[in-house]
């Protein structure tokens, strides 16, 4: 009765794991340089109302639809950075090109001025929480500031956050447990932020910047330790037919733990055991010996636990 008892925590646990969350990830950018796997690369960054229509992070139809409501400049970055901190969630591909705008007529192979840009998501579950991570970066050897203010509303009204893409390869702005309006829509909004002073030959452009986001579906209200502003665990590819990579993001100093256990809570091996300083580190994983299926990858971290699921082909 016990171990039976046992097992049903263990499946009710893992429910909750597999159905409270949907992971969402997005690259804004260029169509010569689009995000491998389960991401949604949105490349058109000026036609009103295209639409793009979103998968999550295991390759399922969400249902959910992206639509462009405020054009961004004809134009894309391609100068962001190639080398994005390992804690993000966003690979080079995601963070390297971005869609912008300005505050005054720029004319790169086409003149353009966008003071504002921004899109509708749409298909959103009543009740539900939507928080998100955003990302965008320009690498330039000008000391200037380029940070953006991203607007989210859903049906509490707005939210706000700042990012400087200067230069950036670390940072994120953070949204949290913003739920849909009646129509089940979110919209978000891109401009420049107070202290943008963004400049190009003298003259101050005001550019701001949209790289890439990480948009997280909760049942319940997601605490913001859950979801770091570091972009605390990603795990790729998941999923995976021989080598995962589990790059891990401390706030400070921990004992690491990282568990395998099958679909049943049985346990499989332990993959990581070791003292980790504060900061980010890789931890990769060969599962070619491990059989094909569903499994539960548990990590703890000093008193904090965190499990997800793998599939491994």
């Amino acid at each position: 009765m016990k171990k039976h008892t046992h097992l049903l925590m263990f499946l009710s646990a893992f429910n909750f794991l597999c159905y409270a969350q949907q992971i969402t990830l997005i690259d804004f950018g260029l169509n010569t340089e689009i995000s491998a796997g389960n991401w949604n690369n949105v490349t058109d960054s000026s036609t009103l109302n295209s639409t793009t229509n979103l998968i999550d992070n295991s390759g399922i139809n969400t249902g959910e639809i992206l639509v462009l409501t405020d054009a961004f400049d004809n134009d894309l970055n391609g100068f962001g950075t190639l080398s994005p901190d390992v804690g993000l969630p966003f690979p080079a591909s995601a963070t390297r090109d971005s869609f912008f705008g300005e505050s005054i007529e720029f004319t790169e192979s086409t003149p353009s001025l966008e003071p504002t840009g921004g899109f509708t998501l749409s298909g959103l579950e009543a009740g539900k929480y939507y928080s998100f991570k955003i990302f965008a970066s320009r690498m330039t050897n000008l000391n200037d500031n380029r940070e953006t203010l991203y607007t989210i509303t859903g049906n509490a009204g707005p939210q706000t956050a700042i990012l400087n893409a200067t230069n950036n390869t670390t940072n994120v702005a953070a949204l949290f447990n913003i739920t849909p309006n009646q129509s089940g829509e979110i919209t978000i909004q891109a401009e420049k932020g107070p202290d943008n002073n963004a400049s190009l030959d003298g003259i101050i452009y005001n550019f701001y910047y949209l790289g890439a986001i990480e948009m997280t579906k909760t049942d319940t209200i997601l605490s913001t330790d859950s979801f770091s502003s570091t972009g605390a665990i990603n795990i790729y590819p998941n999923p995976s037919s021989e080598m995962i990579t589990i790059s891990l993001s401390l706030k400070e100093s921990a004992k690491v733990k990282m568990d395998i256990y099958d679909i049943n809570g049985k346990f499989i091996k332990t993959i990581f055991n070791e003292d980790k300083p504060a900061g980010s580190f890789i931890q990769k994983w060969n599962s070619s010996s491990v059989a094909s299926g569903l499994y539960i990858l548990q990590i703890n971290a000093g008193d904090k636990i965190y499990k997800t699921k793998l599939m491994l082909k």
